[in-house]
């Protein structure tokens, strides 16, 4: 146990000192928010890799795995699909607007109400995003440090909130090629095979239920496919992922490592479902409310000097997500809210939503609800109105339209959500439906 302590404090240790070291090239707006906009495909690729691969992608996934099946990897294949969608298709476009963040691209398609609206509905959704970072994070440290879960979340958050507020976006890349390394080896090489080789001869005591695939009695067809496209329109169209995307050096960069990316998430989605399932065997049991902790506890069964590493590995996980979505806030805080490129004020935003974030999750405690309300208020809300808009000359949409598909999608969806998913009808598919039809009903048909 003091080794696992002693490396994740060293670890976190690091991650703050990139922090300090990074504020001295984040003087200006441009170096804070946009790196220059000097970032190569490897480090690109790695950043964007180390920002998708966060909650809902390991601890999120680990848990719906343990307790209903591996249909709930659908979570991750949509996520993958849409980094791929997005490299073949929009990735290129964002570079190429040259702006820097994702509300500000939507005032560019429509107009500055439209952007402000998106500014509002990113943010509080992005509150959601890093609640539920804080919460995977918190529930991997939980299981190592002797004191109060909450207090492992406070501690959590201090330290990325931190050298995010400090460093910006060189901060955030350059924590984010080391994770993304980390993560690589600790999940994918060291995590997955030893787990699968340590519970595989005991596989056949998994319900088999819980091995079927694609849908199962938990998720049938029509859960799955809210599933999907409830983690693949955020990767198409995500503040997060564009706020990447603007720092590369060229569009066939953007391009380039958005779809690595894509390939990286179906890697990652592999071995969290064979640390799942080795998880149901070494840990079996748990309650619903518990499942949460599954995963950790199989980790920590390896030894205090290799599950140090894998436990830093995972803390890279949610730490290199919630740093990128805590950045892009404090971005759109700045350029979007008070509508001025101030490095202060966006520090300010940062340390207010982020402090936001870890209220929420000690509220909250419910990592797959969280994971639920941040992904189907911002699918519902903001996706369809700005793909449209991508493509105006096609789809004749107006700003009315865009404005009233913002404010339709979110609402209804959040409505739809907390009644509970009447009719058995998911939130996801309630509110994109919202979302349309305004597009649909309010176009310029005489461009």
């Amino acid at each position: 146990m003091y080794w696992t302590i002693t490396i994740l404090i060293l670890y976190l240790s690091t991650l703050i000192l990139i922090g300090i070291i990074s504020s001295k090239k984040s003087k200006t707006s441009k170096s804070f928010y946009l790196a220059d906009r000097k970032i190569s495909t490897l480090p690109l690729t790695a950043t964007i890799t180390a920002t998708v691969v966060g909650g809902s992608a390991t601890i999120a996934t680990a848990k719906m795995i343990y307790l209903y099946g591996l249909p709930s990897l659908w979570l991750d294949i949509g996520a993958a699909t849409g980094l791929i969608i997005l490299g073949l298709t929009l990735a290129k476009i964002v570079r190429k607007t040259g702006l820097y963040t994702l509300p500000e691209i939507t005032g560019h398609l429509f107009d500055n109400k439209v952007r402000y609206t998106a500014a509002i509905l990113i943010i509080l959704t992005q509150i959601a995003w890093i609640s539920l970072l804080i919460q995977g994070a918190g529930a991997i440290t939980a299981v190592l440090f002797p004191i109060n879960y909450k207090i492992t979340l406070i501690i959590i958050a201090i330290v990325f909130i931190t050298y995010t507020l400090l460093g910006g976006q060189y901060a955030v890349i350059y924590t984010d090629v080391i994770q993304f390394l980390i993560m690589i080896l600790g999940v994918c090489f060291l995590a997955a095979p030893i787990l699968y080789f340590k519970a595989a001869p005991m596989f056949s005591n998994i319900p088999a239920e819980q091995l079927k695939f694609p849908v199962n009695d938990s998720y049938s067809f029509l859960p799955v496919i809210s599933l999907f496209f409830m983690m693949l329109m955020p990767h198409l169209v995500g503040p997060d992922i564009y706020s990447k995307l603007l720092t590369a050096k060229t569009e066939k960069t953007a391009t380039k490592a958005a779809i690595l990316s894509g390939l990286f998430r179906i890697l990652f989605a592999i071995s969290i479902g064979i640390i799942a399932l080795s998880a149901i065997i070494l840990v079996p049991g748990l309650p619903p409310d518990q499942a949460i902790f599954a995963m950790p506890q199989a980790i920590i069964q390896l030894g205090p000097i290799l599950s140090g590493i894998i436990f830093a590995a995972f803390i890279s996980v949610m730490l290199s997500s919630a740093d990128s979505v805590l950045l892009s806030a404090g971005t759109i805080l700045s350029i979007d809210i008070t509508k001025k490129k101030n490095v202060l004020i966006s520090r300010i935003g940062i340390l207010i939503i982020g402090l936001l974030a870890l209220i929420l999750a000690l509220y909250l405690n419910d990592i797959i609800q969280t994971l639920k309300l941040a992904y189907t208020v911002f699918t519902s809300g903001l996706t369809l109105p700005i793909i449209f808009g991508f493509y105006k000359t096609k789809t004749h949409v107006t700003s009315k339209g865009a404005m009233l598909s913002l404010i339709s999608g979110g609402t209804i969806s959040l409505l739809w959500l907390s009644l509970g998913n009447p009719f058995q009808i998911d939130a996801v598919i309630t509110g994109l439906t919202a979302s349309i039809i305004p597009l649909l009903i309010f176009r310029d048909v005489k461009k």
